[in-house]
């Protein structure tokens, strides 16, 4: 509703719509104050108002398609914020550590390793049910994500947030081994805890109930600040999720099969992690200098 307010505001004001040409949407874009996803925001807005004039024989060709979004400049501070975006190998040590090392936090550290691994959003991997994987084969099936509008408990799978978030994954042995811990932990509950409810999930509480991605986030945050060197990123679920592309990144593991593991059908968020240099991948370089 703001975008529309503003483009009423100050796109075309006094002027009739046969008179907008291509020119004048372009330099509209051009001077727009703010972020670059609020330009596309407007850009997008503009070609579907104008695809209606077009549909309603007002106008007969689209000003806004021919126009171009401005290019992004990239600057120095944009290019570390990348960094900001996973963590390296000597940051999610100890930060897992402090998670396992509290009864209340052990399952936030499980779940905080699996994604790092494994890749998935973490409303992707909570709503992993039994079903959904095979020790045997395997493999693991992606196919959702939890519906949290009437709250956790009573939370149901729906699709995914992308066509690409249906997908199968193959799983390494740690991701095995987390899986069947929480699934003994579940099952040792189930007889123990009165108040288990049983819901077909495996990443939970103690009752059951999927782990809420709130909780999860403040969990992680207090274990950081409990660190004697606390790090120095804003954490929360996606930087797992992240940190497994870095990971790959520095394996050299295609780009393509990068974004095939963690669902991803725009490659922008995994091309700007793949093609930031980590600490390791420094270090390599200046390894392979020194042998020159």
């Amino acid at each position: 509703e703001g975008n529309i307010r503003d483009i009423r505001n100050t796109f075309g004001v006094s002027i009739k719509i046969n008179k907008v040409d291509p020119l004048y949407v372009q330099r509209y874009l051009d001077n727009l104050e703010g972020t670059r996803s609020k330009k596309e925001r407007h850009k997008s807005m503009l070609n579907l108002a104008f695809d209606y004039a077009v549909e309603k024989n007002i106008i007969s060709d689209n000003p806004a398609r021919r126009a171009k979004l401005p290019k992004n400049k990239k600057t120095l501070d944009d290019w570390q914020k990348v960094t900001q975006k996973y963590l390296e190998e000597y940051e999610i040590k100890p930060l897992l550590k402090e998670l396992y090392r509290r009864p209340n936090t052990y399952r936030v550290g499980l779940l905080a390793e699996f994604m790092s691994i494994n890749g998935g959003r973490i409303g992707e991997v909570i709503a992993i049910k039994r079903e959904n994987r095979d020790y045997n084969t395997r493999k693991l099936q992606l196919v959702g994500t939890i519906d949290r509008t009437n709250g956790y408990r009573n939370g149901v799978k729906t699709s995914p947030k992308t066509v690409a978030g249906y997908r199968t994954t193959d799983m390494t042995a740690r991701e095995m081994e987390i899986m069947q811990e929480l699934e003994s932990l579940n099952e040792l509950e189930q007889t123990t805890n009165p108040n288990y409810q049983d819901m077909g999930y495996i990443f939970t509480t103690k009752n059951g109930v999927p782990i809420q991605i709130n909780s999860f986030n403040l969990a992680i945050k207090r274990a950081n600040e409990r660190l004697v060197s606390p790090i120095n990123k804003t954490l929360s679920s996606h930087i797992f999720r992240h940190t497994l592309i870095s990971r790959l990144a520095e394996k050299n593991v295609p780009l393509k099969a990068i974004m095939e593991r963690v669902g991803h059908s725009d490659a922008k968020t995994t091309t700007l992690i793949y093609t930031h240099v980590t600490d390791k991948m420094r270090k390599q370089i200046i390894d392979a200098l020194e042998d020159y």
